[in-house]
Order: structure tokens, then sequence, then C-alpha cells
């Protein structure tokens, strides 16, 4: 059995799609699993070893499109029209992937419910549209209820994944024996947090270490404000300036003792690793994107309660600002999750 999983979003999104394949294989140990992603997303897939072939298409955002993407797109296109699949699924809930899961040469097609709505023939060209609610759902559940609707799969739903034998080494941190990992940019600026802000939590970790590493990606902001962190913080600070490929990422996941971030796509891939985490959400709301299935602590500056209903707990975290945030209130959350975490092997 061959089975189609298109989702072109973001690299978090796509990370989060490994429990859903890992349920699939679970199900069905013999099905070949192709998945279509954002190009750009396919690296944080390095370490789920049940997908048979990955394939890109580009960003729907203008600005990250590049001469001859739509080539590049055509050729994908051509190579699932090569393939017979016998299911596929569209989990993006956007008009490109919707088109390429119309396109493939799917005896069965399926969608996620559209957030917006199908135009009134498209629903036809599908075997299925999802009834899930999934804005009540994290995104993990999302994808994985969305498909066992039409292709039962197996509960529990499965940790996020990217084994360890698929990690590689950074090499300037190969001597590291006792640190943890920062991320501190994002590039959305309304979740960014404030540079004293990150300097202050960092000296406390410094403290705790002997060493941090801050986790940076390859924006010029980014670099730039870790390099400022770093001058600030010391030499036992190390930085990667976006130089580092997701393999490497997970290679210092697995072996730090905490991981303290934002709500990116290295947190997700800081729960695949099972490293202990905490995390800081601003106009986020956590119970779409928390670790899933991972230790962790949430700091959002509000102490909300979870209600219940959690359309409103969505619109009440979209009013949140990172300044809520307090150093001290991520410092104890840090202190928290370090007593009852274990030493990395």
């Amino acid at each position: 059995m061959r089975i189609l999983l298109i989702k072109p979003k973001h690299i978090g999104d796509t990370l989060i799609l490994t429990p859903t394949i890992g349920g699939i294989k679970r199900a069905f140990p013999d099905a070949e699993i192709w998945v279509v992603v954002r190009r750009g997303c396919e690296g944080i897939l390095a370490g789920c070893p049940d997908i048979h072939r990955i394939l890109t298409v580009v960003a729907v955002e203008k600005r990250e499109r590049r001469r001859g993407d739509i080539f590049r797109d055509a050729g994908s296109l051509l190579q699932l029209r090569r393939v017979k699949f016998d299911y596929a699924f569209e989990l993006g809930d956007g008009s490109r992937g919707r088109i390429f899961t119309v396109l493939s040469r799917s005896a069965r097609r399926y969608s996620v419910k559209p957030d917006v709505g199908f135009h009134p023939t498209k629903p036809h060209q599908f075997s299925g549209i999802s009834k899930l609610e999934w804005k009540k759902y994290h995104r993990v559940e999302k994808d994985y209820f969305t498909v066992s609707e039409f292709l039962p799969l197996p509960l529990p739903i499965p940790p996020l994944r990217f084994d360890r034998e698929f990690a590689q080494s950074w090499k300037p941190a190969e001597e590291l024996t006792d640190f943890c990992v920062m991320q501190t940019g994002k590039r959305q600026a309304p979740s960014r947090w404030r540079l004293d802000r990150w300097e202050e939590v960092g000296r406390h970790l410094l403290e705790r270490f002997r060493s941090v590493v801050i986790l940076s990606g390859p924006a010029g902001h980014e670099v730039e404000e870790a390099l400022a962190l770093k001058e600030r913080l010391g030499p036992r600070v190390l930085c990667t300036l976006g130089q580092t490929n997701w393999p490497q990422v997970a290679g210092l996941l697995y072996r730090a003792r905490l991981y303290v971030g934002l709500d990116t796509a290295a947190t997700h891939l800081a729960a695949a690793c099972r490293c202990p985490i905490v995390a800081l959400f601003g106009p986020t709301y956590e119970g779409h994107w928390h670790p899933w299935q991972a230790p962790h602590r949430i700091v959002n500056g509000t102490n909300d309660a979870p209600t219940g209903d959690k359309t409103f707990d969505y619109e009440r975290a979209k009013r949140r600002s990172m300044d809520d945030i307090h150093p001290r209130d991520v410092i104890a959350a840090c202190e928290d999750i370090l007593s009852e975490a274990p030493q990395p092997a």
C-alpha cells in the first residue's frame, strides 16, 4: 500500500507530522509512505526512517520564492504522477496542498476540514472531507485524527520522532559535557523576547551549567541578537550562528540537560529528542503547539488556567504579550523541571 501525506507548511508543522507517520507504520507495517512538504523543511524529517520519499514544493509567500520554483514544483508533481497511490491526505489546509492532492494519481483523496471552506465544486474532487473540528486539538492530533477518520490508526498517538542514530555532531560542542541550549530568536516580532531578559536567564544558567549553547536561526536579526547575547554572557557561551543543520541540532539536544526557547521548530525537535523543555509562549496558544509527549514547562506570563473551552483560551492567548513574561518565572520553571529531569545518556 502506498500513502501520500501532503503538508506544505512551516518547519515545526513538518516535524509534527511524524507521529502520524509512525501511526500509519504501526497499523500498516508494509506501507510505503511519501510526503510532500514545503521546500526547506525536509531536513527536519531526516530522523524519521519510516518515510520512503520526500518531495518539496515552493513556499506560498512571494518573498520566499526563487526563480525557477515553478519548474521545481512541476518536477515534484511529475514524480508524484509516476506513482499510483492508494491514499492521499491533504493536511495543510491550503490551496497548494489541495492542488497536489487532486493531481496525484491516488485512488482515494482526502482533505483536512477547511478553515474557510471550498469552492462549491471542489469537494467533489475528494473522496472525503474530514469533519474534525481541529482548532480544538493540538496540531499533532489534528493530523492524526484527520487521517484516522478514513484510515484507522491505533491509539495512543506516538511521540514526535527524530531517531538518535540520525543525529550528527556539531564540532564546536563536541567536548561539552554539562550544558544547556537556549533558542532565543524568532522571525515573527510579536513572539520575540527582549535581549536583557535573555541575558538574565543566561546568567542563571551559567551558574547551573558549565556551558550554554545559543541556538540561532540564519536570519540576520537572529544572528546579530545571538552574538550580542554571547558577548554579554562571556566565553563559556557558544553560538551556532545559524550554521547548524537539523541533525546537528538534534545531536545537541540529545546531549543537553535542558532546552529553553520560544515556540519554534527547535522546541518541537527538543520534544522529539526528549530533552527537558522550558518553552516561552506569548501570543501563541500553547494548547495547539505545546511540546508533545516530552517533559516540559510552559511560561506565558499570565498564569491563566485552561478553561476547557479552547476557542476562548485561543482568543485569550492572542492578547498576550512577550513583555508579560518575567525572567524570574523562566528561571523558576528551569529549576522546577531540572529537579525532576534525569541526566542525559
